[in-house]
Parts: structure tokens; C-alpha cells; sequence
């Protein structure tokens, strides 16, 4: 597994060891690889780092190896530029591989892109470059519980394979087996106005065959409806790793999370035991959640049985339930350590931004035992449409450099959120 070599962006510049040679003589080592394991995040509120994770996505798609393939699954990609540099590597004769909702053709951004994308990959045709769109008002793979009512499965995917890649156009060192998954749509919207995150996992084959294997199933569906289903309960580990899919019929992955949080720690109580440097200054266990939607009360409610237990639960949110207040009424209850800490990150005025995260971060208690930094994160919101009508995807990354990365950028959601909410100045 390749470790963290930079949290705040991938590494944009080949570095060359300086070693001593026989005779004294002074020889560069091989380059370092440019594709590492870490998170990148976007900054809405700076033009300078708007663009962070689609300039990453950017470089790894140029340093795409002939002969190798980059498959992607995406709720929306509304991006010539993305259109082009997948044309452009399939040209190299890289095997390119888009499977797309059809929210992404229904606009006429995402329109002209897929047209572009069309176009590239027909250039030459062959079998193994293809884009390809899941039926109108449906997801892929996922089979609609209650086809009758107004809300449309879709494939709400958004993560990108690379089987071999440099990481630019002027990588030397091609790396294998590398997973992104974002919470971002490749959209204008995502990067000028959005909070968001991607994760890339290098070097992890065990991952990257799991999620290939769910592409293809993603791909075989959208071929034959006939393979659709109602639940694809499977959670496959891969080192510090896992990765849960979607839909699912019979069980929560988020409630089976936080119930691993309430588990007594060491014989202490849920919530407590922890050493120096580890959640509150007095030993608690911190949860940290940033999401764009939320409206499963199951979720709510353990959030609200954590914080009533002793963890700090604190939540950077854009939108609460879909339809009614029962989350909002569950997340505002009273608790015996004070109640949950809300702040909420929304574009509902102009200037402002909005969370379009999709993450979960334990700081502490987590399955009985102690000082656990943990990240959950992907595209999958804390809705009732996205556990049992989405094609999602869940990641959970084990690693407390990742998880205090995940942490700073939390941070800076949160206060961006209490400035945009903050008392407008009265007038002496």
C-alpha cells in the first residue's frame, strides 16, 4: 500500500533522491511516483483550489498507460474538457469505459459533453472504449422499491478506476490499481459553489478488483434489465479498506457504523476511554459527519443516542429530511452532554457555498476498542433514496493521517458555515 506523501493536494512534480554513486560520484534515484494514497479536497470559497479534485482527475486520466483502462460510473459529468482528455487517452489506446445516469444527458451541458465523449471514442470504434447511459428515471443496477412514487432511482456513482496510470502527461512512473472515489459530479456547480472530497487509493489491488467487479455489474445491468436488483448486501475489506455497494433492502451500513461506536470500550462506556490526542480533551469519542442530505431518522436518531451517550457529535449539513422536520426534531433534541452541534452549509443566497460532502469521521471509540481514526466517505447521502433505489458507493479508510485530513477539512466546512450564518452587523 503506498503511503500518504501529501494531504493537501497529489504531489504535481516528480522528485529526484539525490544519492551517493561509487567513486563519490553524485547519481539521481528513480523518480518518485506521482499517484499516492490520500485524500484531495475543493475550496469553493478560493478560485486557487476550486479545482482541486478535477485537476487531479485531469492528470490521472492524461497519465492513463496505453494498453491499460479507466472505468467511471457518474451521476454527471457536464465537462468538454473531461470529454476530451478521455478521448485523448483512448486515442493513446487506452480502454475507456463511462457508464452515466441519465440525469447527466438531460441537461444541455451534459448533453454536449456526452455528444463530445460519443464522438471521441468512436474514433476508432472499438469494443472496449464505450460510453453508455443508464435508462431514463432509473438507476443502473439498482431495482426501484416503489417505481409508483415521484422519486427516480439513479446511479448516483462517482468514482473513477485507473488500472495503470503516471498520474500526468509527464509522469515517468506508472502505478497500478488506483481507485478515486469523490462525492463530486463533474460539474461547474461541484467546483465553483461546492464543498467536496476524493479519495485516491493507490497501489490496492484487492480494492480496485472490487469495485471493477461492481462496474461491470453496473454495466451488465444497464444492458439487461433483467439483472437488476433489490439488494446487493456486500462489503468487501481490502487492507485499510472497505467498500460497501448499493442498493440495499435489509440492512444500514451507516447504522451498523455508529452501532460499532456505541460498543463499550474496554469495559468503559460507549463513548469514553480514550488517551491524549484522541477525541475530546477528556477522553470522548468525536463524531464528525459533513453531508449534503440526511433524511433517514434511523441515522438521526443513533447520532442523537451517541451524543446522549457521551460522544461529541458535531454535523456540517446542507439539507435535513425530504420532506417534514422529524430529522431536524431528532438532531435538535436536548442531550445529557449538551446536544448535537449543527451547522449548517447552504447556497440558498448568493456568495455562499454549500456542503456537497458525503462523509463520516470516528475519532475514538470504534468497535469496542480505543483511539481510532476512521473515515467513511463516497457518494452515498444519509437518504432513503440512496440506500434502496442508488447505485452508491461507500469507502471506509482506516488511517489517521487520512482521517486528520478528512478532520482539517471538516474544520473548515464547519466555519464556513457559522461565517455564512453568523448575526449580520447591526448599524450603531
Amino acid at each position: 500500500m503506498t503511503t500518504i506523501k501529501a494531504l493537501a493536494a497529489p504531489a504535481l512534480a516528480v522528485v529526484l533522491a539525490v544519492t551517493a554513486a561509487p567513486g563519490g560520484a553524485v547519481a539521481a534515484a528513480a523518480p518518485a511516483p506521482l499517484v499516492t494514497t490520500g485524500p484531495v479536497f475543493n475550496d469553493p470559497t478560493d478560485p486557487a483550489k476550486q479545482d482541486a479534485i478535477f485537476g487531479q482527475l485531469s492528470r490521472l486520466i492524461d497519465g492513463a498507460v496505453p494498453g491499460s483502462t479507466v472505468m467511471t460510473s457518474q451521476w454527471a459529468m457536464n465537462s468538454d474538457w473531461l470529454a476530451g482528455r478521455l478521448s485523448a487517452a483512448h486515442l493513446r489506446g487506452v480502454n475507456v469505459q463511462v457508464l452515466l445516469d441519465h440525469t447527466s444527458v438531460d441537461t444541455a451541458a451534459g448533453a454536449q459533453s456526452y455528444g463530445k465523449l460519443a464522438a471521441g471514442l468512436a474514433q476508432p470504434s472499438t469494443a472496449t472504449s464505450w460510453v453508455r447511459v443508464c435508462p431514463l428515471h432509473e438507476a443502473c443496477l439498482a431495482k426501484d422499491p416503489n417505481p409508483a412514487d415521484a422519486y427516480y432511482s439513479n446511479n448516483h456513482n462517482k468514482f473513477w478506476l485507473f488500472s495503470s496510470t503516471t498520474g500526468s502527461s509527464t509522469g515517468t512512473v506508472p502505478v497500478d490499481d488506483v481507485v478515486v472515489q469523490t462525492s463530486a459530479n463533474q460539474t461547474l456547480w461541484d467546483r465553483q459553489s461546492a464543498w467536496n472530497d476524493a479519495m485516491t487509493v493507490a497501489g490496492n489491488a484487492e480494492l480496485f478488483n472490487d469495485y471493477a467487479g461492481y462496474f461491470a455489474a453496473l454495466s451488465a445491468a444497464q444492458r439487461d434489465r433483467g439483472l437488476q436488483v433489490a439488494d446487493y448486501p456486500v462489503a468487501y475489506q481490502a487492507g485499510p479498506a472497505q467498500v460497501s455497494f448499493f442498493p440495499r433492502a435489509a440492512t444500514d451500513p451507516v447504522i451498523d457504523v455508529l452501532n460499532a461506536v456505541a460498543a463499550p470500550v474496554n469495559g468503559r462506556p460507549a463513548c469514553f476511554g480514550n488517551s491524549p490526542g484522541y477525541g475530546t480533551t477528556d477522553g470522548r469519542t468525536v463524531v464528525r459527519v459533513a453531508m449534503h442530505q440526511i433524511s433517514r431518522v434511523e441515522v438521526a436518531e443513533k447520532l442523537w443516542e451517541l451524543d446522549d451517550a457521551g460522544c461529541y457529535v458535531d454535523v456540517v449539513y446542507r439539507t435535513l429530511d425530504t420532506n417534514g422536520s422529524d430529522v431536524l426534531k431528532q438532531l435538535t433534541r436536548p442531550t445529557r452532554y449538551g446536544g448535537i452541534t449543527l451547522h449548517k452549509l447552504d447556497d440558498d443566497a448568493a456568495g455562499r457555498t454549500a456542503t456537497h460532502s458525503k462523509y463520516l469521521l470516528v475519532e475514538g471509540g470504534y468497535q469496542g476498542l480505543p483511539n481510532r481514526k476512521i473515515v467513511w466517505t463516497g457518494s452515498h447521502t444519509y437518504t432513503y433514496m440512496a440506500l434502496s433505489a442508488n447505485d452508491e458507493a461507500l469507502l471506509k479508510y482506516d488511517d489517521p493521517a487520512v482521517h486528520d485530513a478528512y478532520r482539517s477539512n471538516f474544520w473548515a466546512q464547519r466555519a464556513a458555515a457559522d461565517a455564512q450564518n453568523a448575526p449580520a452587523p447591526t448599524t450603531p
